[in-house]
């Protein structure tokens, strides 16, 4: 005969997780969450302690203005409307905080078991903020403003140092030789402006003048349209030979516009640009995001001008732009110039009369 299973809740193993997770349910309510770490003995002390205030809320019932984590983040989403890598932060730690978590239970103990139930082992510090302690800090100061908790105060960690990766004019050469076809206009696009891939993504032909070297990037991070003047000729030379000239201007390998599916850290190319920089023997860990990165350090070292890199590139404010001052050696500014500001690259013939007209 089977053991019999204990009532309340259970600590069980879940494939392909390290941490361990409390399954089952107290008056009616359905319990599944992450206790945060892997060592039975702690998830079962998390389990008691966890049961027992789950009992206590169904017997006295939980007060009537106590408001829960998924509410906030449901608020704080409507009103700040933050950007894609923020909502998917959120969307993990309400996932394993689950949505009846209340916002004033979340404490240190509850972010340090979050971090080591949602990041990799042995993440480091700097990692644990970006992830875990901003997204949730900001979601409980909104709640903190509508008197639902108190003023959240998480630990920050160490800093660290961080690591601006960029490419040189040669590498950025050889990874889009080595792109599949249908990629590289895009890779093209991104070292040669600086956009985000989400926004090249979302280029319209409509928003394309190429007889005068311009496009328009809508709704940016920033919640605002970015022009796009003086086009480099790479750049004009790769719009203008694509065969077709309506919709989306960049599209998968069989004509196929590109979904929103896992838009964060280039999920939509990941394996295309991977593949290029396999086959091009580049060894830095760089995502597609680092095309951004590399252009704002060629614009710095062209320029020596970080107010005109903050326009250009769309950044809130020149602090941001300063870590790309001084990566570039002055040596290699005439290759930059040279390959990608200065050089004509030849155009297809039927392009031709798109680009001159």
């Amino acid at each position: 005969m089977p053991p019999r299973r204990r009532p309340g809740l259970e600590v069980v193993a879940i494939k392909g997780r390290a941490a361990l997770y409390l399954r089952g349910s107290i008056d009616g309510r359905r319990i599944y969450e992450s206790t945060g770490t892997d060592r039975p003995e702690l998830a079962q002390e998390y389990r008691a302690v966890r049961e027992t205030a789950l009992y206590r809320a169904a017997l006295h019932g939980a007060p009537a203005d106590r408001h829960s984590f998924g509410e906030a983040v449901n608020g704080y989403l409507k009103d700040r409307q933050p950007g894609e890598g923020t909502r998917a932060r959120l969307n993990k730690l309400l996932r394993h905080f689950g949505p009846r978590t209340m916002v004033d239970d979340i404490e240190q103990e509850r972010i340090d078991r979050a971090a080591d139930a949602i990041l990799r082992p042995g993440y480091a510090p700097p990692t644990k903020l970006r992830e875990i302690v901003t997204p949730t800090k900001a979601v409980l100061q909104w709640a903190a403003a509508r008197g639902w908790c108190r003023v959240p105060a998480f630990e920050r960690g160490a800093p660290g140092r961080s690591r601006t990766e960029w490419l040189t004019p040669a590498e950025v050469d050889a990874q889009i030789a080595a792109a599949e076809q249908h990629l590289r206009p895009l890779l093209t696009f991104l070292y040669g402006t600086g956009a985000r891939l989400g926004e090249a993504l979302d280029l319209q032909w409509q928003d394309v003048d190429l007889p005068h070297g311009r496009a328009t990037l809508r709704d940016t991070k920033n919640g605002r349209d970015r022009l796009l003047r003086d086009l480099p000729p790479r750049v004009i030379a790769a719009l203008a030979n694509l065969k077709h000239r309506d919709g989306p201007v960049f599209r998968q390998r069989r004509g196929k516009p590109y979904t929103d599916r896992e838009r964060l850290s280039g999920g939509q190319i990941r394996k295309g640009w991977a593949g290029s920089l396999s086959r091009a023997k580049i060894t830095k860990p760089v995502t597609p995001h680092h095309a951004r990165h590399t252009w704002a350090s060629w614009h710095y070292a062209m320029h020596k001008d970080l107010l005109r890199l903050k326009i250009d590139g769309d950044w809130s404010s020149v602090v941001l732009v300063e870590r790309y001052a001084h990566l570039v050696p002055e040596g290699l500014v005439p290759e930059i110039k040279e390959r990608w500001f200065w050089n004509h690259i030849e155009v297809h013939p039927p392009a031709v009369g798109a680009i001159l007209a």
